[in-house]
């Protein structure tokens, strides 16, 4: 008699399967911050089974993975393909969110170039106006303060020099910048108090005492105003 063997069948494992394997060993890198090798295995998954239900998932986990690793031009690039492909897709607001971090985190010291700053801020802007309602806006409106902190530094930094340098109007204009566009600042006080200083070393009293005024009324307790005081006091 022929014995029957009690060995199973193996059963081929489908694409389906294989790519959950893939995608899950990729997750479990994730979890141990192996960011790198993780997008790796994304980006294998991605460029493999482009018409894939795993590809969409896949770019935007290889974006998230070069983001935490700071590889911000390859997590832009992977964010672009995701934003481009799948605009419709449920996670579109975070992929643009994500760009936004991206920016944030390239941005320099305050005293070099900010065009990196200018662009990080349209992007939160952006989100703020596409998806007002969602904790990425929140997010944005806390990172735009932060910003707008840092473009007013530079402001302050150019304005100071040349009111050391004694060109008047120059300083004078990039102290208004500030009270104009970046007036919710922490650098509010000292563009009035600077502006004080200024119209009172050119004799113009009035002018000095105008901003000695709105200084106090808006920060009475800050010591740009305490300085204001003596100067305006000094002359009578």
């Amino acid at each position: 008699m022929i014995s029957c063997s009690s060995t199973k069948l193996e059963v081929p494992i489908t694409e389906g399967e294989e790519l959950k394997i893939l995608y899950d060993q990729a997750i479990s890198l994730v979890s141990k911050k192996d960011f790198i090798d993780a997008a790796i295995i994304f980006e294998d998954i991605e460029r493999q089974y482009p018409y894939s239900k795993w590809a969409a998932k896949s770019q935007l986990m290889s974006a998230y993975c070069y983001y935490k690793s700071q590889f911000y031009d390859e997590s832009l690039n992977s964010l672009d393909r995701f934003i481009s492909l799948h605009p419709a897709s449920k996670d579109i607001g975070y992929a643009y969110y994500l760009k936004s971090l991206n920016y944030f985190y390239q941005i320099e010291d305050v005293e070099r170039d900010q065009s990196m700053t200018e662009v990080a801020l349209n992007s939160f802007q952006n989100i703020i106006n596409k998806y007002p309602d969602t904790s990425f806006a929140n997010d944005a409106k806390g990172k735009i303060d932060i910003l707008n902190d840092r473009l007013a530094a530079k402001e302050m930094e150019v304005a100071r020099y040349y009111q050391f340098s004694k060109n008047w109007i120059s300083a004078i204009n990039r102290y208004n910048t500030v009270l104009d566009k970046y007036k919710t600042s922490i650098y509010t006080a000292e563009a009035l108090h600077r502006l004080v200083e200024i119209y009172y070393s050119l004799g113009l009293i009035k002018e000095s005492e105008k901003y000695a005024s709105t200084l106090g009324y808006n920060f009475p307790d800050s010591e740009w105003y305490k300085k204001s005081y003596e100067i305006v006091n000094s002359s009578s």
